[in-house]
């Protein structure tokens, strides 16, 4: 276990340098920077009513950057291994194939959530600091913190079926699309949930769930790949 968490962890670092050396670093500044811009000028325009839902725009705002990082981020991990994956079959390595994907998808999922809570923070602090409170004002649709909460188990999600089609497609570009669709279902059903007074915080749960099982078969599945 201790060799491979080491690994792993060595594998992220790589994972690091190659999003530095391929510019798409740059992509993790969006969503804390672009989502709190947006809701802020958002908040302003509309001139929305009251914190809470100022603070809901914000991170609807913000989720959607990052869901389109994350899928990016995902498809390009996945492709780009399954693309080297002819020196992985010919070459002796030190450590399993599933480990060095591991090392690839942790980094790109822990940095799309990092820089989304980051944003969330920025949001919210800009939605009280930007509107008044009104007693006048109708509540929000969604109390702010579960959503920012049940945002992270969507991300996960999207990252889960993304790389899973990843495999199953051997295409960036295809399992692009899937996350897409994913996601759009994803959308779909909590929008149904919530005009019906269903969506509860069991509905993120089995998203985040669905999202880490698909993580888990996409790296038992492509440790077995045949060339």
């Amino acid at each position: 276990m201790t060799e491979v968490l080491a690994s792993w962890v060595v594998n992220a670092r790589w994972e690091l340098v190659r999003l530095r050396r391929s510019r798409r670093l740059w992509l993790l500044l969006i969503p804390p920077v672009a989502g709190p811009i947006g809701s802020a000028v958002a908040d302003l325009y509309l001139r929305v009513p009251s914190p809470g839902t100022a603070a809901v725009l914000g991170l609807l705002i913000t989720a959607g950057l990052a869901a389109l990082i994350v899928l990016d981020l995902t498809a390009l991990a996945v492709g780009e291994e399954l693309g080297l994956r002819t020196h992985y079959l010919t070459l002796a390595l030190p450590q399993g194939r599933a480990v060095s994907l591991a090392g690839r998808l942790g980094i790109v999922l822990l940095a799309t959530l990092a820089v989304y809570a980051i944003g969330a923070f920025a949001v919210v602090g800009l939605a009280d600091s930007l509107i008044s409170p009104s007693p006048a004002a109708p509540p929000p649709l969604l109390v702010p913190s579960h959503l920012a909460v049940g945002i992270v188990g969507l991300l996960v999600f999207l990252g889960g079926v993304t790389a899973a089609a990843a495999v199953v497609t051997r295409s960036s570009s295809q399992a692009l699309v899937a996350g897409v669709l994913a996601g759009v279902v994803a959308a779909g059903i909590g929008s149904l949930f919530l005009v019906e007074g269903r969506l509860t915080v069991l509905y993120p749960i089995v998203l985040a769930v669905a999202g880490g099982v698909g993580i888990g078969w996409c790296l038992f599945r492509y440790r077995g790949l045949e060339e």
